[in-house]
């Protein structure tokens, strides 16, 4: 019987590029919802107005008028929705940060 002894790869495996992607994916999900948390530069107010010209395009393309008149997403499911998000960066920054450190 033939046996090829070799390390294996976790032995000699490095994560630091895993450990900058999770930085990185941290520090844009942290980005991203902080601009819907806290409304900077109007991000709420311009994603609600692409998603009612968006709404009214397909109304006018369909030929159904009501689809326009529907009620939209109020600013503050985006602002609990980017808090979410915000957080969870903060978490993968932490992680990040935690098994650089370990």
């Amino acid at each position: 019987m033939l046996m090829i002894a070799t390390t294996s790869a976790a032995d000699s495996s490095d994560p630091t590029a895993v450990l900058i992607f999770l930085a990185a994916l941290g520090a844009a999900a942290v980005y991203i919802g902080a601009r819907w948390a806290f409304n900077l530069r109007g991000a709420v107010d311009t994603t609600l107005a692409r998603r009612r010209a968006a709404l009214e395009l397909k109304s006018q393309r369909t030929g159904n008028l009501s689809l326009a008149d529907t009620e939209s997403l109020s600013p503050g499911f985006f602002k609990i929705i980017g808090s979410v998000i915000a957080v969870a960066g903060l978490a993968l920054l932490a992680l990040s940060l935690i098994l650089a450190t370990s």
